[in-house]
């Protein structure tokens, strides 16, 4: 019984741990909302410039990162195939979103 404590109380410190140290500085949170696309960064990715770009290569949105949790809503677009993209300082993260018909 001590053995079990032991693993699972090690097991959580891990799973506490690991996502500390996470290489990317973009984490995307999965939600209920399928129009939605929800990311947050690291604190040093603040004040970064977050662009949305549609399948023909048009922008659609771009604003600065106040904050470090951001979402975007999907629904007043139209369907299609959009990118993410996150850019500070020569670190570049970009995400693929695909608005479906429903």
């Amino acid at each position: 019984m001590k053995y079990l404590i032991k693993i699972s109380t090690l097991v959580l410190l891990m799973a506490l741990v690991i996502p500390a140290y996470s290489k990317h500085p973009v984490n995307v949170i999965h939600t209920r909302n399928q129009y939605q696309f929800v990311f947050k960064v690291h604190k040093e990715m603040l004040g970064a410039h977050v662009q949305v770009i549609s399948e023909n290569g048009d922008q659609v949105d771009a604003q600065q990162l106040m904050k470090r949790k951001m979402v975007i809503d999907f629904t007043a677009l139209p369907v299609g195939h959009y990118t993410i993209v996150v850019e500070k300082d020569g670190k570049t993260e970009s995400f693929e979103f695909v608005r479906n018909w429903r």
